[in-house]
């Protein structure tokens, strides 16, 4: 199972969505002008592409970090 499998079977099972912190609902204009409300979520899809890139990153400093370790080594035995 991996991450995305992983937070779709919590958030399905809990009945939870993920929304835009900053704009939590959108308003919508009816013809009697008053709004209609919405809530902002986020789709699945973009969640879990933000997910991937963060995953992506912290291997990348990772292996950099590994790869500092190695020239930091190999050079005080050098």
């Amino acid at each position: 199972m991996n991450i995305h499998e992983l937070l779709s079977k919590i958030l399905s099972k809990n009945d939870w969505g993920v929304f835009f912190k900053g704009e939590p609902m959108l308003g919508y204009p009816t013809q009697d002008g008053v709004k209609m409300y919405k809530v902002n979520e986020i789709t699945a899809d973009r969640l879990y592409d933000a997910i991937d890139n963060e995953l992506k990153k912290m291997e990348n400093e990772c292996q950099e970090s590994s790869k500092d370790q190695q020239i930091e080594g190999e050079s005080s035995t050098g």
